[in-house]
Formats: C-alpha cells, structure tokens, sequence
C-alpha cells in the first residue's frame, strides 16, 4: 500500500509560516517579560486580578477589579508586552493570545464557570472562556472523570453541571 501525499498550497504554506512567526513574536514577548521583574509581577498581578473577577460575584467589586485590569494591561502595552486576558464576566469575548495554554488553569477555570452557570452547553462555555470545545475537551473530560461534573443529554445538545 502506497498512501497518497497531498500537496499543500502556497496560501496554506503562507499561513503556516505566519503562524510560526507569530509564535515566535509571542514567545519574545514572554521571554521580555520574564526578565524584566517588574513586567514579571504586573503580569502576575493581572492574571491574580482575572482570577479575583472570575470568582467575584459583586457588581462593584467586578467595575474595581476591571479598571485595575485595564490600568495594568495598558502599562504592560506601553512596554510592548501585550498582556493576555481572560474573559472574566459572562457574555464579554476578548482576544486571547496564542501559546502553550495552561492545562490545569483550564480546568479550574471551566470548573469555576460550571459552578457559576450550570446547565450550559459547551459552545456556551467555550464562548465566554474565549477558546474552543475543541481546546476545552480534554479538560472537561478529566472534570467529568473525576466527578467535579456531570452531564446531561448528548452531543452538542449536552449540558454540563456541578457534580457531587
């Protein structure tokens, strides 16, 4: 058996090498931000700052922490750092920057969300975590496998909900 190669085109070879560039760009950027220590503590303060509004519920305590954010995220931007940020109140969709991801920050964060809106579909909390079912898949699987979700019903129409 021979199998069949399938050539790719210019465009997609044009795309896979922008994605390449771009990956390195980011990883300079983090690399920046790495040894500059007080680029290193206001990157962590900002992601300390989405976690605080993720777990928040408190309308007055979600406008603080936000404008802290913003204060923070247009520092970061004047020192060429563009810093990544977490969609951290239902509905709101913001750009994420690309990378390795963080496997256990997905599953605390969609835990979080489970807790905080059960019975959404997968599209629904791919949607306001700003990343996909597909990247959100095998996070999810290892909540349900563990027992910190349940399901109901199948395919796109499952629901996800705390579990005991």
């Amino acid at each position: 058996m021979t199998a069949e190669r399938k050539r790719i085109s210019v465009d997609e070879r044009i795309a896979k090498l922008q994605a390449k560039i771009e990956a390195i760009k980011q990883k300079a950027e983090r690399a920046k931000t790495k040894r500059n220590p007080a680029l290193r503590h206001m990157s962590a303060a900002l992601k300390a700052i989405e976690k605080a509004m993720s777990e928040s519920e408190d309308h007055a305590t979600r406008q603080a922490l936000e404008e802290a954010r913003s204060t923070l995220s247009a520092t970061l931007a004047l020192n060429g750092v563009l810093a990544p940020r977490v969609a951290a109140t239902p509905g709101a969709r913001v750009r994420r920057t690309g990378g390795g991801g963080n496997a256990e920050g997905l599953v605390e964060r969609l835990r979080a969300h489970v807790r905080a809106h059960p019975g959404q579909r997968g599209e629904e909390i791919a949607s306001a975590l700003d990343t996909t079912t597909l990247a959100m898949r095998p996070s999810m699987k290892r909540l349900i496998e563990d027992g910190a979700v349940k399901t109901q019903g199948r395919n796109r129409g499952m629901r996800y909900f705390v579990g005991a």
